[in-house]
């Protein structure tokens, strides 16, 4: 225990009493939490140190050295009772080594403690002692001294004040012894305990240790046949990793003439569609030519058409003045007769429908001959450029689709060798997983149990 620890409370000064009388004592300042001596000059008034310490009984005399009487001051201060500190007992595999040690920290507590209270009741004693002797001085003063009834009373009340202070203070000190006794005993009690909890605690970590001896036997056992597994599990994985090396240098191998075969189809495709390119420029220049034709052959056929229209009118034309010259000699000749002349017109309108009838018709049915000729030729022409087109669009497809299928079956082979060899490596890590996981399983129980 720390003896040096002080509990401060923020107080107003402790009241200063003047004693109006002289010792033969010296100068001294006792205090409860350890003593402290105050100097003074040889010739002049006392100087006090008012600083921060523990709270202190401190008691001021003069030697009466035929001086004037000059004021004492008394300065009473409390001590707060100290307080132990607890006792924090940790479990951990080291307790057999901190059991001295606290026994010893509990022996120079309990050492501390009974200082503690002898110095307190020597100080008791001595503040005794010392008020005996203030008393008998008193006495001796006040037989001695001359003065007026004032001072008589004022160094009486003071005198009283001062007694009260001291017998305060001797109350407050035996307060206090009795409580450091009630907490020693309290403290005994609690040692008492704490020994026989720590005796319990030996006896449960002496078992404890047998107990984890008996573990760490198994555990090293199970550690070496785990050492084994794992020797043939590092095996297994090697012949493992060497396969799947060899199925990787297949792989890569395969892979290697699956390229090649694929650059080789590509080459040939861009060979045919070179050449489809090239047939196809051969069409349609031949195409572009036979459309030429068509449409010379067409034009010449619409010249021909006008130029019998032209003629065809022209025979109309003069057949018809001719009718018109004869129509009119009729009428000259049958001028007189209506009748003749009713019927003549008549049949004149008829002839004249009748030779618009035909110049319609002769107009309509070469245009219409000629029409389905050259709808004819057009069919023939369009029907063998199609073909011909057709033919040459069926072999670049059947092309075509030759290479896309020799493409896809390379692609089925590679994907089925790779899925194939996928399989396989997931198979084999599979097992490996099983038997790893079957591995960390037993660990795990070996662990619980130990």
């Amino acid at each position: 225990m720390n003896s040096s620890r002080s509990i401060r409370y923020d107080k107003p000064p402790a009241p200063t009493v003047y004693a109006p009388y002289e010792t033969n004592q010296d100068f001294t300042a006792i205090a409860v939490g350890g003593s402290r001596e105050q100097k003074r000059r040889s010739d002049g008034p006392l100087l006090v140190r008012h600083q921060e310490e523990p709270y202190v009984l401190r008691h001021y005399e003069e030697p009466s050295n035929n001086r004037q009487q000059e004021m004492a001051p008394i300065i009473i201060r409390q001590e707060q009772p100290t307080q132990l500190p607890p006792v924090i007992v940790q479990r951990d595999s080291g307790l057999e080594q901190t059991l001295p040690l606290i026994q010893a920290d509990m022996n120079n507590h309990l050492d501390a403690l009974e200082d503690r209270i002898s110095q307190q009741e020597v100080n008791t004693q001595g503040l005794l002692q010392r008020t005996m002797k203030i008393k008998e001085d008193v006495i001796d003063s006040l037989n001695f001294t001359h003065g007026t009834w004032n001072n008589e009373k004022h160094a009486r009340t003071l005198l009283q004040e001062h007694i009260r202070n001291i017998t305060a203070v001797v109350n407050r000190l035996n307060h206090d012894i009795s409580a450091i006794e009630d907490s020693l005993r309290l403290r005994d009690g609690a040692t008492i305990g704490q020994n026989n909890a720590l005796k319990n605690l030996e006896v449960h970590h002496v078992g404890a240790l047998s107990d984890v001896r008996g573990r760490i036997v198994r555990c090293d056992t199970s550690i070496g046949r785990l050492g084994v597994e794992v020797k043939t599990c590092v095996q297994s994985i090697r012949t493992i990793s060497h396969q799947q090396q060899e199925l990787a240098n297949r792989l890569s191998e395969r892979m290697t003439g699956i390229e090649t075969q694929i650059a080789a189809v590509v080459q040939n495709m861009d060979r045919i569609a070179s050449e489809s390119r090239v047939k196809i420029q051969h069409v349609e220049g031949d195409t572009s030519n036979y459309l030429s034709m068509l449409d010379a052959k067409t034009r010449q056929m619409i010249e021909d058409l006008r130029n019998s229209l032209t003629t065809m009118q022209a025979m109309a034309g003069t057949e018809r003045e001719r009718m018109e010259d004869r129509i009119i000699a009729l009428i000259d000749q049958y001028g007189g007769n209506n009748t003749d002349l009713e019927r003549i017109e008549r049949k004149i309108d008829d002839n004249y429908h009748y030779l618009d009838m035909r110049i319609l018709k002769l107009e309509d049915r070469p245009l219409e001959e000629n029409s389905t000729q050259i709808i004819d030729i057009q069919n023939n022409v369009e029907a063998s450029v199609l073909k011909k087109m057709d033919a040459r669009i069926q072999m670049n497809t059947e092309d075509i689709a030759r290479l896309k299928r020799e493409c896809r079956e390379g692609f089925v082979v590679i994907q089925e060798s790779i899925a194939n060899a996928k399989l396989v490596n997931d198979g084999k890590r599979k097992i490996l997983e099983e038997q790893l996981r079957k591995e960390i399983g037993h660990l795990r129980k070996m662990v619980v149990l130990v």
